[in-house]
């Protein structure tokens, strides 16, 4: 079912004035049609559709993703991996996790339903969350897609597609649920920030100077902590597998949040120097936004999302999150002294290198003059 919200006309019940204010159009749905056919040609001896896999857009993003992290991560590897699962093998080096398909093809299709099942439900969770910080001049179409077959647990989102890890959450999909639908809206707000975010590339392989990598470094700050901001993981509760993961990152992420204002700062001057910058960014990047470390980043730039809308109002922050992501960084500067808002500085090597990225672009300050 596709749920439509309108800046004239809101479907939904319950949601707040603010939100018909600020919502532009939003059409989406889950999209299963890859995890069925992983699950159908799973242990069946049928072979594989390679052009239909090859073909396959979302595939490609899941993909690209999968080989920014790590080279080996390819189509060819997920082919052949789903081949063995034809076969009703699990390759010896499980790069994709088609063992869950092999092994718990059952508990899988079980989770494709019930999560189907409650469509409507989790759409209109994951609007109320994210309609309030999209444009109301905007437009967006997309889909949550299931996920039988990937590289980690959790979601993640490339190219204006968003990922469930089927593998993560299928044993105990109930007690999952809520985890689910927080994860659905952060992977949503991401597709949304496509439709528009200032224009951006999130390939780490195009890193090539110290310029060039502090903007990937707020970038990613920008993305990661206003979809966290958006969707609120301190909401999720339980100990299941995906719960207890995204609960405990959160629960340590925030409370350590002040520590890693300065951290950012540090990796702000580590990435400023000359240098290996691919290297040095593809570090960073794991100190701060890789599940291995707690991704301790996201809740630094939640905490700086929030001091934004404190001190400028929620449509200087969405005006301001639309820009270059060093404006980001600047806005949340000024909010960190302003009586209304005050809150831990971020470190100076943040400040100093945002400072020098935005010579001669648009200035926070112009969204925060708007009435």
């Amino acid at each position: 079912m596709i749920w439509q919200i309108k800046m004239a006309c809101l479907a939904l019940a319950g949601l707040s004035a603010t939100i018909q204010a600020q919502a532009g159009t939003i059409n989406l749905t889950i999209d299963s049609s890859l995890a069925d056919y992983v699950l159908e040609v799973s242990c069946s001896g049928e072979t594989v559709d390679e052009q239909r896999l090859r073909n396959s857009e979302v595939l490609q993003a899941q993909i690209k993703h999968h080989t920014g992290l790590s080279p080996r991560h390819t189509m060819d590897a997920y082919i052949e991996g789903l081949q063995a699962a034809s076969r009703c093998e699990v390759l010896e080096e499980d790069l994709f996790r088609f063992r869950f398909a092999v092994e718990e093809k059952e508990s899988m299709s079980r989770a494709i339903d019930f999560l189907k099942a409650r469509e409507d439900e989790m759409v209109g969770f994951v609007i109320e969350k994210t309609a309030p910080y999209f444009p109301a001049d905007k437009q967006f179409s997309g889909a949550i897609v299931l996920s039988a077959a990937g590289q980690s647990c959790g979601g993640f989102s490339m190219d204006g597609a968003f990922f469930i890890d089927l593998p993560c959450v299928a044993e105990a999909v109930e007690e999952e649920y809520m985890a689910i639908k927080v994860l659905s809206a952060h992977e949503t707000y991401h597709a949304l920030q496509y439709a528009f975010f200032a224009p951006f590339n999130e390939d780490m392989q195009r890193v090539d100077s110290p310029e060039s990598a502090l903007n990937y470094l707020f970038l990613n700050l920008l993305l990661e902590g206003t979809a966290e901001f958006v969707a609120d993981s301190r909401v999720i509760t339980g100990d299941s597998r995906l719960a207890g993961l995204l609960g405990g990152f959160a629960k340590k992420g925030y409370r350590r949040v002040n520590f890693n204002l300065r951290m950012v700062g540090y990796a702000a001057e580590v990435l400023a120097e000359k240098g290996d910058s691919q290297r040095r960014m593809r570090d960073m990047y794991s100190v701060g936004f890789s599940g291995n470390t707690g991704q301790q980043f996201y809740y630094v730039g939640a905490v700086m999302a929030e001091k934004i809308e404190t001190a400028f109002g929620r449509e200087a922050l969405v005006c301001i999150i639309a820009l270059s992501p060093e404006q980001f960084v600047l806005a949340y500067d000024a909010a960190s002294l302003k009586g209304d808002a005050e809150a831990t500085p971020i470190g100076a090597g943040a400040v100093n290198a945002s400072r020098l990225l935005a010579e001669g672009k648009v200035s926070w300050e112009s969204c925060a003059d708007t009435p």
